[in-house]
């Protein structure tokens, strides 16, 4: 005889009394509804061996059942499943099946029956319209389901948000807006068929109502010269000193700093070289930043709030960096980065030192950067004169010019771009002799605040005078730049043509019209 060959025997392994309790638990939710004829079927064939593949598909597909019925959507309708049903699927295939087909069919009827009764009982709930909703209710859930052991448990309390007040001090100023542009007619916006037609961004229905807010805000924010030229004495005002005192570190006195024309003049000129030759950034965001310098310097000069000596010879630089930032951010669509403005300073600063100092220029400014620039009604200016390429080009390079010259702080942006467009026409026409009406024609004057040449005078004079004392040798090399900009045929060679009409500038500069 064959000796019997002994096969393997399947080993189960002997469930815990902790796996039994919560099996029971979870059966017993599961199969409220159910008869006690299928309760028994079910206890009967709890820890019966697996020997038929089939049932092993079997619970495959009821897997596949249960995954699909977890979370239903129907007309913006979630059906939460209850616990049991999360926990059917780990009853079945935790359980023994008998290979007879009776004992199959009748492990059959049961699930489905207990599927049918589950999600009949599902709750309909509303789904929430936010992410951030869901997410909260899935950590309500959870939390609700942790046992509660002990009365003693940690309370996280959320932080107390402190609402940072920046403005607190600070009150809305009314602006008294006066009209000086009249508002356009119907027969003024009207184009003949020859015409070209012109652009919508110059937005021609509301164009006077945005002049006059400009001319209103240019007063308001006007910048004398004053603190640079007659800076107020130490001994008289205690709180901010215009004078700082160095000190070594034997703590012996040196040479007092002073604050002085050439300082700012060095600093424009560096801010100039920085748009033009090193970031290639805009005409218009240089004058913002020339701009707020200004007025955070006068800020400073006169108020006490900015501290003791704040404005010192290693702070001017940094305060023209934060003024560049400042700047690029309102005008640019991209900024150049902090960290390449450190670079440029030769790592003298430090970025968080650029970001606290940008911080202190909008605190001390009140946010209120809107303040006009030359440019603006430079371009108005044009439009309105009709004016070609050069005379244009002209323009914006006397008010480039103007930015180093120290006696045009104190001339407001409207004066110095109407100089500019007064000189551009004067120099254009040199042989012939016009009277000021020609230079200066009706359209101007009545969409201006500038109606005679007395109004207009003293820009034109101080204007004509810097160019005419960089023409005459006295030049910095703060302006070749400006110079080598304007040399190219893009801009008309205006540079160029302001050196060869030399004789009538230095006219402009000492006799007028």
């Amino acid at each position: 005889m064959r000796p019997s060959i002994k096969r393997p025997s399947v080993i189960i392994p002997r469930p815990t009394k902790a796996s039994l309790a919560r099996q029971s638990k979870i059966r017993n939710s599961i199969l409220v509804a159910s008869t006690t004829t299928t309760t028994n079927t079910l206890k009967s064939i709890q820890n019966e061996d697996i020997k038929n593949e089939n049932d092993l598909t079997t619970i495959g597909l009821i897997k596949q059942q249960v995954r699909r019925a977890t979370t239903v959507t129907k007309n913006n309708a979630v059906f939460k499943r209850r616990r049991s049903l999360h926990k059917l699927a780990v009853i079945v295939s935790g359980s023994s099946l008998d290979s007879s087909t009776s004992d199959g069919e009748k492990l059959k009827q049961v699930i489905v029956a207990s599927l049918t009764e589950n999600v009949k009982k599902m709750d309909i709930v509303e789904q929430p319209k936010n992410k951030n909703l869901i997410n909260n209710d899935n950590k309500e859930n959870r939390q609700s389901k942790r046992p509660i052991t002990t009365t003693t448990n940690v309370i996280r309390k959320k932080p107390i948000q402190i609402p940072i007040q920046v403005l607190d001090k600070y009150t809305a100023e009314e602006i008294i807006i006066e009209i000086i542009e009249q508002a356009l007619t119907n027969d003024d916006l009207h184009i003949d068929d020859d015409d070209e037609p012109i652009d919508p961004t110059y937005a021609m229905d509301y164009v006077a109502d945005i002049m006059n807010l400009l001319y209103a805000l240019e007063k308001k924010y006007s910048i004398q010269i004053t603190f640079l030229t007659n800076p107020p004495s130490t001994t008289a005002t205690t709180s901010f000193p215009l004078t700082t005192m160095a000190t070594m570190a034997n703590g012996s006195a040196t040479k007092p700093w002073k604050l002085t024309t050439k300082h700012r003049t060095i600093v424009v000129g560096w801010i100039i070289q920085l748009f033009y030759a090193r970031f290639h950034l805009s005409q218009d965001a240089m004058h913002l930043c020339i701009g707020l310098l200004d007025r955070f310097l006068q800020q400073c000069m006169n108020s006490a709030t900015a501290g003791s000596g704040f404005v010192t010879q290693k702070n001017l630089q940094l305060i023209a960096v934060a003024a560049f930032l400042i700047a690029a951010k309102v005008e640019e669509t991209h900024h150049p980065p902090v960290d390449e403005l450190v670079y440029v300073t030769d790592h003298t600063y430090t970025s968080d030192q650029v970001k606290r100092m940008e911080k202190k220029i909008l605190l001390e400014l009140r946010f209120e950067l809107n303040r006009p620039t030359s440019l603006q009604f430079l371009r108005r200016y044009s439009f309105i004169s009709s004016a070609g390429d050069e005379q244009h080009a002209i323009g914006k390079f006397l008010i480039d010019m103007s930015l180093l010259d120290v006696s045009c702080i104190g001339l407001a942006p409207s004066l110095i771009a109407a100089s500019a467009t007064y000189i551009a026409r004067y120099i254009l026409n040199p042989n012939q002799l016009l009277t000021f009406e020609q230079y200066w024609p009706y359209e101007l004057q009545i969409r201006s605040p500038y109606k005679t040449y007395e109004s207009l005078s003293n820009g034109i004079k101080i204007l004509a005078q810097f160019i005419d004392k960089y023409l005459i040798g006295n030049n910095s090399k703060e302006c070749e730049i400006l110079i080598k900009r304007y040399e190219h045929e893009q801009l008309s060679q205006a540079s160029l043509y302001c050196i060869q009409q030399q004789t009538l500038i230095h006219k402009l500069a000492t006799e007028g019209i």
